[in-house]
């Protein structure tokens, strides 16, 4: 599956670096893309809006886009917009034709499709979907229109409406044959480039399950619409308590004043030709109304099956609002009214220019180390398919994977563009669990755990006992690595010391924006000859069931235990201790040498609409609690025989509970700060809803009676 889903960027990236390899290819790539936006948009509204509007519009659907200039260059994807604009600004001159019943040209139609087809070389879950979402509104209100006109009211018959456009798309294509020839051939050969890849994105996607860990999100207020950008008060500022969402990044949901009076002073002029605009109005709307969760208003369209980030509509609010502002027109204005006016937006849009690029002032590029490229070709010389990272980190932006060090080294697998060898870690936008699962099998997640003990300023990672050291050793020496990246800042000394003792000491020392001081210590040649990656890549490390530490009232994260769907330890009112069981279900993994007798202790509370839990041991359906009314406290002590290898509990959750129920019982039965899903709020974890209030939860052996 490719990533992040930008075909066109990555193909521009990847010609430009087989030419002269690194370069500074995505900067240029990006100041394309604003010139195109800029340039296109003014040919494409200058016959039907004149030089100066079409020159401002632009302008002010480019540079007044914030939110899209603010993700550049750590969201570059999203700060990538040409074709989408573009595609709103062709859809609009579209509909008002249709509307105004004024000829729409073959050309026109050309200039759309082939910017349909040229739109999904961009961001496939966000950017590319805005533009789906322009062209689909758009048709289905210009197909219900013409039913209306042709069908219902029987304007003209339907059969001659057809004869005669085809006429006149005849004579549009005979009069301007080498625009038309260029256009399809441009569409032509994009949709050979990028169809055959967004099917296999497409397919590849789809087949990742739904499930409520997968889903991760952020909401944005739609209140922070009329949220202005000045100095003193603008987007960028903390306002999550007042709001009471959770913003992604800078700027969501906020396009500034200028654009929002702009807008709706031009769409209130145009009121009498409200029609030309309805489209628009329904994609403002779905976008605003937004939740991933529980308001998924976008998700109608399957393009946006993964949008997780309601925030990132705002992409779109510049150029929605740029077009209502078309309509703007002062002739009719007292000269004074129209100066005072001119010069207030003048200096609105001013003032909103500097605030939002103010922020962009701080923002410093970090410099690479002077011997950086030495290191990352040294690496690239050395016999061996891979380098092992370590610590590394496997982790998505909602939430799911193993990596507690995600600020310091949540990018150390982008090295690889210089070094060219594979690497154990990942970023994704969205991690399914089942792409997680390998890792947390083989017990990777045990083997990155920060040292709790020591209290640094940057977390450490926890130095390995006997079975880890064991497990690592043989892994690295079974598997084809060239050497280990070894990140001495996420090391303590010792553990430092303890690896040059088992591996060698590095031979090449750098330091990297990302991860800090970096160590390389190549693979003896004694171990290349031991190389067997069949072997290397069935290893796991399964630390066996240590009941000492199976309360998971008492213990957060127990060593022995892989626990998916379960909070953190919380205490209500009374100070007692719980823990939410989220999503759709909790799931608890161990480890046994040999076959046990276990007890399951659980007790929990139910805090929203009946629903039904279903236990089960191993697949198998031990109990099935149904119906639990509201409130209801159900009590459990289930003994069972645990397996040899791995066994999982699982508390499968059949919940109809909305954001408004979970809300609703916290305000009613804990002091908790009135906040959505507080603590799940803080984490973006919206999809993961609260489902029960585990009070007891533990797996105990069963002692013997020895009377």
């Amino acid at each position: 599956m490719f990533q992040p889903w930008g075909i066109e960027k990555d193909l521009f990236y990847a010609a430009l670096y087989s030419l002269f390899q690194t370069g500074p290819w995505l900067q240029f790539y990006y100041l394309l893309s604003i010139a195109v936006t800029v340039v296109f948009t003014f040919f494409l509204l200058r016959k039907d809006y004149g030089l100066y509007r079409a020159a401002g519009a632009g302008f002010i659907a480019t540079f007044f886009n914030f939110y899209a200039i603010a993700k550049y260059p750590q969201h570059v994807g999203y700060a990538i917009l040409h074709w989408t604009i573009l595609s709103f600004f062709a859809d609009f001159l579209i509909v008002k034709r249709v509307v105004m019943r004024q000829h729409v040209s073959l050309r026109l139609i050309l200039l759309r499709v082939c910017l349909l087809v040229l739109s999904l070389g961009q961001d496939l879950g966000y950017v590319a979907g805005y533009a789906l979402t322009s062209f689909t509104v758009s048709i289905l209100y210009i197909i219900a229109l013409n039913i209306h006109r042709y069908l219902i009211k029987k304007e003209v018959k339907i059969k001659k409406i057809l004869r005669l456009q085809l006429l006149s798309y005849k004579r549009d294509f005979f009069t301007h044959p080498k625009t038309s020839l260029i256009l399809l051939a441009i569409t032509a050969i994009a949709s050979y480039i990028y169809l055959p890849l967004v099917l296999q994105i497409g397919k590849a996607a789809k087949s990742l399950s739904d499930t409520g860990d997968f889903y991760g999100a952020w909401w944005t207020n739609p209140a922070r619409l009329i949220i202005p950008f000045f100095p003193f008060l603008n987007p960028g500022q903390n306002y999550a308590n007042f709001f009471l969402d959770s913003t992604e990044a800078f700027f969501d949901g906020s396009p500034g004043w200028f654009l929002l009076i702009i807008g709706t002073v031009g769409l209130w002029q145009a009121r009498k030709h409200i029609g030309i605009f309805v489209p628009l109005l329904i994609i403002l709307l779905l976008c605003l109304l937004y939740h991933p969760t529980f308001l998924p208003t976008l998700k109608i369209f399957p393009w946006f099956s993964f949008n997780r980030v309601s925030g990132r509509s705002t992409l779109v609010y510049a150029v929605i609002f740029c077009i209502f502002a078309l309509g703007i027109n002062l002739e009719h204005w007292r000269s004074f009214g129209k100066k005072f006016l001119a010069v207030a937006l003048v200096l609105l849009a001013c003032t909103e220019l500097y605030t939002a690029y103010s922020y962009k002032a701080y923002y410093q590029p970090a410099a690479l180390n002077e011997n950086f490229y030495a290191y990352m070709n040294y690496i690239k010389e050395q016999p061996g398919e891979a380098v092992l990272d370590f610590p590394f980190c496997v982790h998505g932006g909602n939430g799911i994977g193993p990596c507690p060090y995600y600020v310091y080294n949540s990018g150390i697998f982008t090295l690889r563009r210089f070094h060219e060898k594979k690497v154990m870690g990942q970023y994704f936008g969205r991690l399914h669990p089942s792409q997680a699962e390998p890792y947390i099998a083989a017990g990777w997640d045990k083997l990155l755990a920060p040292d709790t003990q020591k209290k640094t300023s940057i977390p450490q990672v926890k130095c390995f006992r006997s079975d880890e050291w064991s497990f690592f050793t043989d892994f690295y020496k079974l598997n084809d690595f060239a050497g280990i990246n070894l990140y001495t800042d996420l090391l303590t000394k010792d553990c430092t010391q303890e690896f040059y003792g088992r591996f060698g000491v590095p031979t090449m020392v750098t330091e990297a924006p990302t991860g800090g001081r970096i160590e390389f210590i190549p693979k003896s040649a004694n171990w290349r000859l031991q190389v067997n990656s069949d072997l290397g890549a069935n290893l796991k490390f399964q630390p066996l069931l240590d009941s000492s530490e199976t309360n998971l009232l008492q213990n957060s994260a127990p060593y022995s235990l892989n626990l998916t769907g379960l909070e953190g330890i919380t205490k209500d009112e009374q100070q007692n201790k719980f823990r939410w069981g989220l999503g759709e279900k909790t799931e608890l993994t161990f480890y046994l040498s040999v076959p046990q007798d276990l007890v399951l202790t659980y007790s929990f509370d139910n805090p929203i609409s009946p629903q039904d839990v279903i236990v089960e041991i191993d697949g198998i359906q031990i109990e099935r609690i149904a119906p639990i009314k509201v409130g209801d406290r159900i009590q459990r002590q289930l003994k069972f025989q645990g397996i040899a290898g791995q066994n999982t509990i699982t508390f499968k959750y059949q919940n109809r509970s909305s954001f408004f129920d979970v809300l609703q019982y916290a305000m009613k039965h804990e002091n908790l700060e009135i906040k959505p899903l507080p603590l799940e709020a803080q984490y973006g974890n919206w999809k993961s809803r609260r489902s029960i209030r585990f009070r007891q939860l533990s797996i105990q052996t069963v002692k013997e009676d020895r009377s």
